[in-house]
């Protein structure tokens, strides 16, 4: 099986990551968001050149071993970098450094107020 997105301009392609997950070859065009999510468990081809986009079709519909390859590179990708548990960690992490580094700032200013408080 393989997946192709020959999208020009797109965010985080959840469709990509899909097939992705699912364990499915995939072959994106280049932009910096299929490059990103792709890596090395993938194919991408020159954006807007349907030459090169034949060339990549033509090499991976006669290479059934590199595809399954691929598809199993890309659903462990997934795994390690896309998955809803993991990403929902990362932000609650994230965001409890944001609170962290406002409420240390927010200390800070405190403190110095009360070491020169303003003339009335």
């Amino acid at each position: 099986m393989l997946f192709v997105l020959p999208s020009d301009v797109e965010g985080l392609s959840l469709a990509l990551l899909d097939a992705m997950g699912a364990g499915v070859c995939v072959l994106a065009s280049n932009i910096p968001e299929n490059c990103e999510a792709v890596g090395d468990a993938g194919f991408t081809f020159e954006r807007g050149n349907s030459q090169d986009l034949e060339r990549m079709l033509r090499l991976l519909i006669h290479n059934r071993r590199m595809r399954h390859t691929a598809g199993q590179l890309a659903q462990q990708r997934v795994r390690e970098h896309y998955l809803w548990t993991k990403i929902s960690v990362a932000m609650e992490h994230m965001y409890a450094e944001v609170l962290r580094n406002a409420n240390q700032a927010r200390a800070a200013a405190s403190l110095e107020s009360n070491r020169n408080p303003r003339a009335a």
